[in-house]
């Protein structure tokens, strides 16, 4: 019943993706090819390592499958498996907490809002962190390839890893904190060290901090949004729903329920509750933070290299989800055993499953419609080429010098620009942000250099030859494409196919070579970090070959014995 369930949430929110193309939105850019040579994958590039494991790890499933094909697998296995995972930490109190449970984990604020604004690794690692918590405060003992597995997916971003310590560790105490500990450090290793090797530029604008504050959703208030899982910074990706009186009503429904589950875990004083918890008042803590003492936040991030990861403050609000889907489940089957019995029994089951629905219900259909797949224009493919096929060294430039496109072929839907990761190059972006008409500053010294190139209008071709740049590709249909245009005007054009992208290149490139010390570094950090992966995941199949063989064994004996 769970995994049907499951499976039925999950068809819910991504039946539009059924159809071809790629699902592009804000920062999810999924392009047909990510080449396995390009250095910032590995987290050798000239930027910090945010995109660090998670384009890895996505440019290696697409060199075996389809990469269209490999954006459903992962984001829809994503939501899938933290439906299972929820439905898991209530595996000892019955189906219908179960399925409240399952529904709740993957229908909530957060999972929909990080999936409009793109953040996939964020769902993934959501689904990490709840099997954890399943794993870690069941009661079957530590299964090591499944904390492995669980920490390696909560390890798909910087940010997240580090929430997947602090929840093992609250977790762990009874269970061998060490080799947690240990094993954290393995998988989230390719992160860390690459943040080491670029220490020097690991600080974050401390402006940015009022900018990424909690925001109030409707008529939740801050804090209200943040406990129910919302108040994300960009009010762009929030669900309609979330703005309506109703969600309010809702939403105390479902808090009412969650403390009565809460007062219930309270009692039974276990290791496993206080753990949750702990894990839940950081993540709180840390999404009110920007808002509460943004002074303190604005000197952390601008003083402490890495301090940026708790910038986005409410991206923390996933160590609270397993608190509150524990929460929610026994407070149903509290519910549940009130009413046994009785007329309400049915009800309080249907209800308990369905309200968490009510209260989203734009989550729906590619968060109502706004989730749909697109299809490159033919142009792109044939820049690409023409950028394969060049002799011309050195890098990609993408202009206009913007981080975020809006194109009609998107459905003017906004999305990092997507030349970024399209070409067979390292492709060099603008890491500035602009939020609510405010411009915060980048991080990568390359992308700022070139910049200032192209601002300065003098000796253009010179300057990007200095910077390692040899190919400029031009979006005309992008605001300020014009402007662009100018900045480049006297390189040689290779003709493209299709209108669009225009491709011009740059005599002379110095072409930037990775330090062999660096490179050796990484390589190790790498190894050790895919052997370890590699070594849980081949024990976990092995354990479900087993039990799978057990079960048939077990139906065969049935069928044979005395009738």
């Amino acid at each position: 019943m769970v995994p049907v369930w499951s499976v039925v949430l999950v068809l819910a929110i991504a039946l539009p993706w059924l159809h071809g193309g790629y699902v592009l939105s804000y920062d999810m850019v999924w392009v047909p090819h990510l080449d396995l040579d390009r250095a910032e994958l590995w987290g050798l590039g000239t930027g910090l390592p945010r995109a660090v494991p998670s384009d890895a790890v996505i440019a290696l499933l697409g060199a075996v499958l389809p990469m269209a094909l490999v954006q459903r697998v992962v984001v829809m296995g994503a939501l899938l498996l933290l439906a299972l995972g929820g439905a898991r930490l209530l595996r000892e109190r019955g189906t219908a907490p179960q399925l409240a449970a399952a529904t709740f984990a993957v229908w909530n604020p957060y999972v929909a809002e990080r999936l409009v604004l793109g953040q996939w690794p964020v769902v993934v690692a959501a689904a990490g962190l709840m099997w954890l918590a399943a794993t870690l405060a069941g009661p079957d003992g530590l299964r090591w390839p499944v904390v492995v597995l669980a920490l390696a997916a909560t390890a798909m971003t910087p940010a997240t890893g580090v929430m997947g310590l602090v929840l093992a560790v609250a977790l762990g105490v009874r269970s061998g904190l060490v080799g947690i500990v240990l094993v954290a450090a393995l998988v989230n290793g390719p992160w860390v060290v690459s943040g080491l090797l670029h220490a020097s530029i690991a600080r974050t604008d401390p402006a940015s901090v009022r900018l990424f504050e909690l925001q109030g959703e409707g008529f939740l208030g801050r804090l209200g949004s943040a406990l129910t899982l919302g108040g994300i910074w960009n009010t762009e990706v929030v669900p309609t729903s979330r703005t309506l009186p109703l969600t309010m009503v809702i939403a105390l429904v479902i808090g009412t329920v969650m403390v009565i589950g809460l007062v219930g875990l309270a009692r039974r004083r276990s290791a496993a509750a206080a753990g949750l918890a702990v894990a839940g008042a950081v993540g709180l803590a840390v999404a009110l933070a920007g808002w509460l003492v943004p002074d303190l936040v604005a000197r952390v991030v601008e003083d402490v290299p890495g301090g940026g990861l708790v910038r986005d403050g409410t991206r923390w609000l996933a160590l609270l989800l397993p608190l509150e889907v524990a929460a929610l489940g026994h407070g149903v089957a509290a519910l549940i055993g009130r009413a046994k019995d009785t007329s309400w029994a049915v009800p309080t089951m249907v209800l308990g499953v369905l309200v968490p629905l009510a209260a989203i219900p734009d989550l729906a259909w590619g968060v109502a419609g706004r989730l749909e797949p697109v299809s490159y224009p033919s142009s792109w493919a044939d820049a690409r080429r023409v950028v394969d096929k060049t002799s011309v060294r050195g890098d990609v430039v993408s202009l206009p010098f913007s981080a975020y496109r809006r194109p009609s072929w998107n459905r003017d839907r906004p999305v990092l620009d997507p030349a970024g990761r399209y070409f067979g190059r390292t492709t060099v972006t603008n890491d500035e942000l602009e939020v609510s008409g405010r411009v915060i500053a980048g991080e990568d010294p390359r992308a700022a250099a070139v910049g200032r190139v192209l601002a300065s209008g003098d000796d253009v071709a010179e300057g990007l030859a200095r910077s390692g740049v040899g190919i400029v590709v031009l979006q005309t249909d992008a605001p300020g494409a014009d402007a662009a245009g100018r900045a480049v005007r006297g390189l040689r054009e290779i003709p493209v196919a299709g209108e669009g992208l225009r491709v011009f290149t740059v005599p002379g490139a110095e072409v930037r070579a990775v330090d062999p010390d660096d490179r050796r570094t990484m390589t190790i950090t790498w190894a050790l970090a895919g052997a370890t992966v590699l070594l849980a995941l081949l024990a976990t199949l092995r354990g479900a070959a087993r039990s799978v063989a057990g079960a048939t064994r077990g139906r065969t004996r049935s069928r044979s014995g005395p009738s």
